[in-house]
């Protein structure tokens, strides 16, 4: 006030209403949207990581069972640091087989160390005698000092080595024992979430076409149905009247692996007919029964 009773300032310099300042224009609208926008890059990520995963398993299941059978050829698991450091330890190395006419000094390959053994060593040719019946390879590690100490036949060559590939052995070495049955497990739900990242790339190209408000748009949640891994004597199924590949066709299931007594089997029922698979599988007298939940994220 002044001493005569007036305003200090003109009535119109009073503002009517208090102005709030929000740091970084940030209105509850924008809060809303922000919020929105991390909830859905977080679906994006978990999504990205699960087929990443899935990825990750199916191409280790391509290198070991797919490519050796499709080519005849072997998956080995290096146990020896002979081959270091060309072909590192626990590393795996696929067999193709070979003309051995073809082979030539230089070559890595892999030999059958003694007639009707299961035993193989996999080393490069250091020197070829073509003039004996077969034919005789000398073959030598490279990190060992000397050759190998008898020359091999070229009956007992198995194949030349087309590729290798490190630290896949343990992978390997679970797939072919009890343990195996989790990473199988494990690989069916990486193609469930290969299948959800592919759905839910699609679903926002759709909805960017459609001019879809980003702020409106909710990414679908992952949704995997359950699964199943059994593990079947081959003989029991024989007793119920039909073969591992014959039992997964008509019951919908995926063969995943077979030696001649066991096979593993996949299956992906229905929630409501979960029950009833496994009381047909039981009646099977499986070797081991794992049924995964249907996991939901919201």
């Amino acid at each position: 006030m002044t001493p005569d009773g007036g305003p200090l300032l003109p009535r119109a310099a009073l503002p009517s209403e208090p102005t709030v300042y929000r740091r970084g224009n940030v209105t509850p609208e924008r809060t809303s949207a922000t919020r929105h926008w991390l909830r859905a890059s977080l679906r994006w990520v978990a999504v990205a990581v699960l087929a990443l995963f899935g990825l990750v398993v199916l191409g280790a299941v391509a290198v070991l069972i797919v490519l050796p059978r499709a080519t005849h050829g072997s998956a080995l698991t290096v146990l020896t640091g002979s081959m270091t450091p060309a072909i590192p330890v626990g590393s795996v190395v696929l067999d193709r087989p070979v003309d051995t006419r073809t082979l030539q000094v230089g070559d890595i390959a892999t030999y059958q160390a003694k007639p009707g053994v299961a035993e193989f060593i996999t080393h490069r040719i250091v020197r070829i005698d073509r003039s004996t019946v077969p034919a005789s390879f000398i073959f030598k590690g490279d990190a060992n000092r000397g050759a190998d100490a008898d020359p091999v036949p070229a009956t007992a060559i198995r194949g030349r080595v087309w590729f290798h590939l490190p630290y896949l052995g343990a992978v390997r070495d679970a797939l072919h024992g009890t343990s195996g049955l989790g990473l199988l497990a494990m690989l069916g739900l990486g193609g469930y979430s290969i299948a959800q990242f592919w759905s839910l790339l699609r679903e926002r190209r759709r909805n960017t076409d459609g001019q879809v408000d980003p702020d409106t748009y909710v990414a679908p949640a992952l949704v995997v149905r359950p699964m199943i891994l059994v593990s079947l004597q081959r003989s029991e199924l024989a007793s119920a009247g039909g073969s591992p590949e014959d039992w997964a066709h008509s019951h919908d299931a995926i063969l995943v692996g077979q030696d001649e007594a066991t096979c593993q089997l996949l299956l992906a029922p229905a929630e409501d007919e979960v029950e009833a698979a496994v009381d047909l599988l039981r009646t099977l007298k499986p070797i081991s029964l794992l049924v995964t939940e249907r996991p939901v994220h919201a």
